[in-house]
């Protein structure tokens, strides 16, 4: 079998198929990329066992086949050939050629029939979602998900759809991110998903622009999108009753400058543990004093800020690096804190109303 294609298309399509090749596996044949030509379409299509991509390209070829090549080797050579053509070649026992004006490079294929069969979406649900949209859910949320491989249910972003409200919440125990927005797109779901964290952060980094088409299954969801489709297994685990851990009578509120409170946070983190990184918030009358102390190392950290904040005096410790995050995630200016007690969680709240979403972040104390 011999076809010719582009190296610009091929590289591009391989820097996508390897966010999903895993690291170490037990099956050699999941470090692999299964190509598959017909009718002058070549399918490239790569998988953990959890996930999968396939990518269309374009090419030249006298005949069809299908074959599967390491993928590493294949994308450090072709990262490197000067040339724009490929012309490339396979013997019946899965040898490779790849021919360019510079030289010719051999790599040894695999046998194709061991590559895993692509799964089969079972009775699937259409949602149709524009790539913006899904961005601006991924990038709310998808931080704030769990990294614990114990907490199954937590290690993606629970969204939940009814008719033209879409839910997306994400946590990891020690905070809480929830974003509702109304559904801009033509909907037939109605229901709860938990979407791993691995699928959206390919997601995030490899759709183009325009819309997608969703389909969501009770063990799967696809995501098509400009010749690439990924298909993902869903989160099979009841994800935690989040409503019951948003305090809804918070009644202190102070109205903080973003970008004032971020940086003093990142200067006075600076000085605290090393394991802990906590810090202390102090709201007082029109003023907010962040400060650290850790006396294993002699060292501290003292900061003031103006705020608006007319209640009683309270002091709440947080993790300073979950408390950046949740800063650096907030799209307006100023932002409303919401306390109860220094033992409450503390709600984070855009000050500037957008239309389009509500956001509301949770963060839990820490014991000062």
């Amino acid at each position: 079998m011999n076809f010719k294609l582009s190296k610009t298309e091929l590289l591009k399509s391989l820097q996508k198929i390897n966010r999903i090749i895993p690291a170490r596996s037990t099956l050699p044949i999941l470090s692999c990329v299964l190509f598959e030509i017909k009718n002058n379409i070549l399918k490239l299509r790569a998988t953990d066992l959890e996930q999968s991509i396939m990518i269309e390209i374009d090419v030249n070829s006298d005949n069809e086949g299908v074959f599967a090549i390491p993928v590493k080797t294949l994308s450090e050579i072709t990262q490197e050939i000067p040339s724009e053509s490929l012309s490339i070649s396979v013997t019946p026992n899965n040898k490779v050629e790849i021919k360019t004006d510079f030289g010719n490079y051999t790599i040894m294929g695999k046998n194709a029939k061991e590559f895993p069969e692509t799964p089969v979406i079972e009775n699937p649900v259409k949602v149709d979602m524009s790539k913006e949209e899904l961005n601006d859910i991924i990038q709310d949320t998808l931080y704030a998900a769990s990294k614990d491989e114990m907490k199954i249910s937590l290690q993606g972003v629970c969204i939940n759809i009814e008719k033209r409200n879409v839910v997306a919440v994400a946590t990891d125990g020690f905070r809480l991110v929830k974003r509702t927005s109304k559904f801009k797109g033509n909907n037939d779901y109605s229901g709860q998903v938990i979407i791993p964290s691995k699928f959206l952060n390919v997601l995030q980094s490899h759709l183009s622009k325009g819309d997608l088409s969703l389909m969501l299954s009770v063990n799967h969801i696809q995501v098509e999108n400009d010749k690439m489709t990924l298909i993902s297994r869903i989160i099979r685990e009841k994800y935690p009753d989040y409503e019951s851990i948003i305090p809804s009578d918070s009644d202190k509120i102070a109205v903080v400058d973003k970008n004032y409170l971020l940086s003093a946070v990142k200067r006075v983190s600076i000085f605290s543990n090393r394991t802990t990184k906590q810090i202390a918030l102090t709201f007082e009358k029109n003023k907010l004093v962040v400060t650290t102390e850790d006396p294993e190392n002699i060292t501290s950290g003292y900061e003031e800020i103006s705020c608006k904040y007319n209640e009683e005096l309270i002091k709440i410790g947080f993790n300073a690096n979950y408390l950046k995050e949740i800063l650096t995630h907030q799209s307006s200016e100023e932002v409303f804190i919401k306390l109860k007690s220094s033992l409450a969680a503390a709600m984070i709240i855009p000050k500037d109303e957008n239309l389009s979403k509500e956001l509301l972040s949770l963060l839990m104390p820490i014991r000062i």
